[in-house]
């Protein structure tokens, strides 16, 4: 695991921090689909468009903050966004 001190990382927290970024896209993915969609509809629902764009504006936040050297957020992100994600890609929502 990474060392804060030397700043070094190994090549499985590099393919960490990736994994956490896929999953990261992948959730912001849903969101901006299901803003398209709900933008098409007359009238859309604001409520929901709101909600929406919160909380893809916080995983893009998210994202940005990623970084290699503390796996313990990037462990977080992977099991909990990553259970997230498998759900909506399981229900193609």
């Amino acid at each position: 695991m990474a060392s804060d001190n030397n700043q070094e990382w190994t090549q499985d927290d590099c393919v960490n921090l990736e994994s956490a970024r896929e999953i990261l896209n992948g959730l912001i993915g849903f969101r901006v689909k299901w803003i398209r969609t709900e933008k098409e509809k007359i009238p859309p629902n604001k409520t929901s468009l709101a909600k929406w764009e919160k909380e893809k504006a916080a995983l893009i936040e998210e994202r940005k903050r990623l970084n290699v050297l503390e796996q313990d957020n990037v462990s977080k992100i992977r099991c909990v966004y990553g259970a997230m994600l498998k759900r909506l890609m399981a229900y193609g929502n």
